[in-house]
């Protein structure tokens, strides 16, 4: 089956904070930060919002993610996305999606995130990521149960305008249909190359210092991969920056780069039926299902030889 083409959401989601840690080996952040980085990964930015969800409750896709940068940072572990449960939040009909993080040994990670289905006809879903978020579990209770925080944005989310102040550049190229082999099987997929990169200049004490980040990715979507679309994907991040005296930019030294990064996420197995590890019992099934276990249970009609007694 030859795959549809890729609209352009595709790419633009492939620009969110997740893989530029998952992928490529946490070339975004502090080597400090970097051995905890797995721990705090949420893959709501995974989901494909371009089209309209064809997912079920208990559908799920898996990645081996890789990744190492120049300054010795790396990662390796398998990510797994889970549709676990639906529930209708003040009548704002929303999905519960688990990122399960499993690393050689380290104890796993479980996050779970209730997202509004009006996520699927914003245009801008992954800028806007945040205000579709409804709540959030990412801990337990001392008796064991799951800690459910309603998400609230930052007091600002709204007034920012990032986009406008530190406008992110990208370039899509779409390269055809091409075959691609993943360790669950191997497909036919829309291959796309994405480009992006963005850049601010601070005043540091006397000096002015410009920092620029690029990201170049390859992807290969196929819609038979539920939930992401996603089969296989590779990310190259640079991370540059040149400094010079405040009113001498004429003397800056060349873009120096501070760090390269390598990453790739490799499908291993999609399916249906895994069971939730945070999301309560009672949610974990569709809303249609929900309503249905709620109503009361119809009385039985009684016989005319019981109505005549």
């Amino acid at each position: 089956m030859t795959p549809e083409p890729a609209h352009p959401m595709f790419c633009m989601r492939r620009a969110s904070l997740l893989l530029a840690i998952a992928a490529v080996g946490t070339v975004l952040i502090a080597p400090e930060v970097a051995a905890q980085a797995s721990a705090s990964i949420n893959a709501i930015g995974l989901v494909d919002y371009a089209r309209k969800p064809t997912f079920k409750v208990g559908d799920w896709v898996r990645y081996r993610m890789q990744g190492r940068s120049e300054l010795g940072v790396s990662n390796n572990y398998t990510l797994t996305l889970l549709v676990a449960g639906e529930e209708d939040f003040w009548g704002d009909p929303s999905f519960w999606i688990e990122t399960w993080v499993d690393a050689e040994g380290e104890p796993p990670q479980t996050r779970a995130s209730l997202m509004s289905y009006d996520i699927f006809g914003d245009s801008l879903a992954i800028q806007r990521l945040q205000l579709y978020v409804r709540k959030m579990i990412t801990t337990l209770n001392d008796d064991g149960t799951p800690k459910i925080d309603i998400n609230k944005p930052a007091a600002g989310a709204l007034k920012q305008r990032h986009e406008v102040q530190n406008p992110t550049r990208f370039t899509i190229d779409t390269l055809g249909v091409d075959t691609v082999q993943t360790p669950k099987a191997m497909f036919k997929a829309t291959k796309l190359a994405f480009h992006q990169g963005s850049a601010v200049t601070k005043a540091v004490g006397d000096s002015s210092v410009y920092s620029e980040v690029r990201e170049n990715r390859t992807s290969w979507y196929t819609m038979e991969v539920p939930i992401t679309h996603l089969a296989r994907e590779d990310v190259e991040s640079i991370d540059a920056r040149k400094t010079w005296m405040i009113g001498r930019s004429g003397d800056a030294a060349v873009l120096n780069i501070r760090d390269r990064g390598l990453g790739s996420a490799r499908l291993v197995d999609y399916g249906h039926g895994l069971q939730a590890r945070l999301v309560p019992a009672r949610l974990r099934h569709s809303l249609a299902e929900q309503a249905t276990a709620e109503r009361p249970a119809a009385r039985p009609r009684a016989t005319p030889a019981a109505r005549r007694h």
